[in-house]
């Protein structure tokens, strides 16, 4: 059964959650690219945050809710019982989408697909009321996935955090579901400045590596990057190119 909620319903209801959650140990704040001329108070980023912050990207992606019926793959594979949930990968066909968030984070960045386990409406706004919805999403990083070899479709097959997923087409398991907690407790923070402008690079390269930013579009690029903070380009890459949203986490004071 197709998703009954929205990527953006869903993406906004699990950022503003994050921004509260474990306020007490870290904030943690979305960075937009159209913050960059104000940089002020009442636009939800603090300017400040970037000095010692670690940059976090996610990527929101909805998953269908499957029945369990008999006939279904992993059914027939005896790796659930009951419902589950599967998380569509795009095609390499269609789009190099994973192997950008794949070599985004073998630049040691911290880098997830946040899918929810849960797929209604009336579910969404129970879980934004109880402030729940981090507590029902997987973070799934890239390199738990691993690199998809072919143009095939596939999926990711998973019932709850703590226990096991899969990979398919064909069912190979990747391991325990991860969790908010899980992902958040190995931020490692330091006392010195994140090097922004190696992360601008990085992606950069990445992108002209990956046939995907011409040298004309790279000089645009340029011309729209100057004098524009790192963070805001980053934020910006981010967006545009790894159709993701860049998160930045700090200790808190």
């Amino acid at each position: 059964m197709r998703p009954l909620i929205s990527e953006f319903s869903y993406g906004y209801a699990l950022t503003e959650e994050i921004v509260s959650y474990h306020r007490h140990k870290m904030k943690v704040a979305p960075v937009f690219p159209s913050l960059y001329k104000e940089g002020k108070d009442g636009y939800g980023y603090d300017v400040s945050i970037d000095v010692l912050g670690i940059p976090i990207f996610l990527q929101f992606k909805l998953s269908d809710y499957m029945k369990g019926r008999k006939k279904t793959k992993e059914i027939e594979h005896g790796l659930f019982t009951g419902s589950f949930y599967r998380m569509h990968l795009r095609s390499r066909e269609k789009s190099k989408q994973h192997d950008l968030l794949l070599k985004l984070e073998k630049q040691r960045n911290h880098v997830y697909y946040v899918t929810p386990l849960f797929y209604e409406l009336k579910t969404l706004n129970e879980l934004y009321i109880n402030k729940e919805i981090v507590k029902n999403s997987a973070f799934i990083s890239p390199s738990l996935i691993g690199v998809i070899p072919d143009n095939d479709e596939h999926h990711i097959s998973f019932k709850a955090t703590g226990k096991q997923f899969y990979i398919f087409s064909e069912p190979r398991e990747l391991g325990i579901l991860p969790s908010y907690e899980t992902v958040f407790e190995d931020l490692n923070f330091t006392e010195s400045q994140y090097p922004w402008d190696t992360i601008t690079s990085d992606m950069i390269r990445i992108l002209r590596d990956s046939e995907i930013l011409s040298d004309e579009n790279f000089s645009l690029l340029r011309v729209r990057f100057r004098n524009q903070p790192q963070i805001q380009q980053v934020a910006y890459l981010a967006q545009v190119f790894f159709d993701s949203q860049l998160f930045v986490a700090n200790r808190s004071n």
